[in-house]
């Protein structure tokens, strides 16, 4: 469990690591592959199971001497360093990170994936208050994740990632999505224009989801103040 410096959130966990996607601007395969062999990454991005950290999010609040946060509760983002959900990940991996993330339900959970229809295989039980599921899309050929959040996902606790925003997505339906969020690419800086933020965020206000600007986009944004607005708490 590490503080991190993702904006909408408190907390990233990491019980699984790695992904095959082979994503040409995954920021998270540079720094397993910088650090492979150590504590964090042993395989380096090659997907791993860490059962050693599963009790984490129980323990989140007495590791730091954080007092308020464990009566509060955190925003933890779930497998940052992975996509939980891949074709390749073992259902008992997932199995094992719904249950303890079950068990420390004070926390709220916020997990993102770029394969939304293996949410099918989680049991109705985990659709919850404190449990948030979302799809990343970065252009048009995306979107089709949107369509899977929206009509074969269970719950109500929909979001979208625009993130990195490298395309335009065409025009959007984003009903029954309760949040947005949108960043660009960093290291290096890329982005889709503003008017296809301007096409997210018009979508978004349609049907009443709030928009989360992250500060990669400062100056995409035309020097207008960023969009903050989430449906849960961050406590940083």
């Amino acid at each position: 469990m590490n503080k991190t410096g993702i904006e909408y959130c408190d907390y990233t966990w990491n019980p699984a690591t790695g992904c095959e996607l082979g994503c040409n601007y995954c920021y998270a395969r540079k720094i397993a592959e910088r650090f492979k062999g150590g504590k964090a990454f042993p395989n380096g991005f090659k997907p791993t199971f860490h059962p050693e950290r599963l009790k984490e999010p129980h323990k989140l609040g007495t590791k730091w001497n954080c007092p308020e946060v464990w009566a509060k509760g955190s925003t933890i983002f779930v497998c940052s360093m992975a996509d939980l959900f891949g074709d390749w990940v073992p259902d008992t991996w997932i199995n094992e990170v719904m249950l303890a993330s079950k068990r420390a339900n004070r926390h709220t959970y916020i997990f993102l994936t770029k394969n939304p229809k293996r949410y099918q295989t989680i049991p109705g039980s985990c659709f919850q208050s404190n449990f948030w599921f979302g799809a990343s899309v970065t252009r048009l050929e995306d979107t089709h994740r949107i369509d899977t959040i929206q009509n074969r996902v269970a719950g109500d606790n929909k979001f979208i990632s625009f993130e990195p925003l490298l395309g335009d997505p065409g025009r959007l339906d984003l009903t029954d999505i309760k949040q947005v969020i949108v960043g660009a690419q960093t290291n290096p800086n890329k982005c889709a224009e503003l008017e296809s933020i301007l096409k997210i965020c018009e979508a978004a206000d349609e049907v009443g989801a709030k928009v989360f600007m992250k500060d990669s986009l400062q100056g995409r944004w035309c020097d207008r103040e960023l969009r903050r607005e989430l449906c849960w708490s961050v406590h940083k």
